[in-house]
């Protein structure tokens, strides 16, 4: 839930007008790295470990004396109907799960890194990330999912402001809330559409590596697989960006929030036009990058992540089609 929470925030960034009443715009850092402001994130939050455990079991223990309330377990006046008690329990679970659970694993994860770099240090490919050596795969499935729970999410958050508003004598700023709020929350429902006839008209993608791994100061050489109906697509945009993910502290006081913000540290950029897509005839799309000796090697172990990925994004009368790979790129010992 907390994960869908995330997300939903960032399917707003597209929105202009949104964007800078929710989310401030940031400046590039000091070197010039510009922001990614509608970035899919790898840190699902920015509590890692036992902080994160730490900060999810109150949540835990909260829905769960909730609960007994909702079904009269627990001694207590009720102001509301049970079904909401029970909604509100729910949420509380939920959210704190998602940290507890996210926390241990981080745990685990860490141990198993620091483990396996000791017995082989110069090798982080091998330990660093599940990678497959022959390639990876884009879900447009798992993409459209994640997008309608965010939006489901949003939706039930605002119910117990809702009920509060139409029944609670006096409590109509609640309403008025709920009404702009909901209103925001169409650009879910709408971001989740547009996932949905993604994967309805394109399918799911896979990128095969033509190396495992690639080395910087070499050639990224992969192929993609051509989706669905590639010849509606007009104008295909391959772009391979190393991105820093950072956790950013934004307001002071009570308005304090941190975030995750990802920083676009490398960039290169290439297209394919309509005549090369259709001649593809079913065969795989090659792709090729030089990869510069001097930039950062990936590590989705740390706490934020660098990593590499190529961005497909192909442009369509109707639906656009858009997927995106991580490629598994190290400092290779010579």
């Amino acid at each position: 839930m907390a994960r869908a929470i995330l997300e939903a925030r960032e399917d707003l960034a597209p929105m202009a007008s949104t964007t800078k009443v929710l989310m401030p715009a940031l400046a590039p850092d000091s070197e010039g790295h510009p922001v990614l402001p509608n970035h899919r994130t790898q840190s699902a939050t920015t509590i890692q470990t036992w902080s994160s455990v730490l900060f999810g079991i109150p949540f835990l223990v909260a829905g769960f004396c909730i609960g007994l309330v909702a079904l009269e377990k627990f001694p207590a006046r009720q102001h509301a109907p049970d079904w909401l008690i029970g909604l509100v329990a729910g949420m509380f679970s939920f959210g704190g799960l998602f940290f507890t659970v996210h926390g241990i694993r981080g745990v685990m994860r860490k141990s198993a890194y620091r483990r396996e770099a000791a017995q082989r240090p110069n090798e982080p490919w091998l330990y660093d990330f599940h990678w497959r050596q022959d390639g990876i795969a884009f879900s447009a499935f798992d993409d459209m999912l994640e997008r309608l729970l965010a939006a489901m999410v949003w939706t039930t958050f605002l119910v117990p402001f809702a009920w509060v508003g139409l029944n609670i004598r006096g409590a109509w700023p609640f309403l008025a809330a709920v009404g702009i709020f909901g209103l925001l929350g169409l650009i879910f429902w709408f971001r989740w559409a547009q996932m949905l006839l993604d994967l309805l008209r394109y399918g799911n993608s896979f990128l095969t590596y033509e190396s495992f791994p690639f080395a910087l100061g070499g050639t990224l050489r992969a192929r993609l697989r051509p989706p669905r109906h590639i010849w509606a697509i007009n104008q295909l945009t391959l772009t391979l960006r190393c991105v820093e993910e950072r956790y950013v502290t934004t307001g002071m006081g009570q308005d304090r929030s941190t975030r995750v913000v990802c920083y676009e540290i490398y960039k290169d950029v290439t297209t394919c036009d309509r005549d090369r897509l259709t001649g593809l005839a079913g065969n795989d799309l090659p792709i090729e990058f030089h990869l510069p000796p001097d930039q950062p090697a990936t590590h989705l172990a740390a706490t934020p992540p660098f990593y590499w990925e190529i961005e497909a994004k192909g442009r369509a009368r109707g639906v656009d089609y858009e997927a995106v790979f991580l490629v598994p790129v190290y400092r290779v010992p010579c």
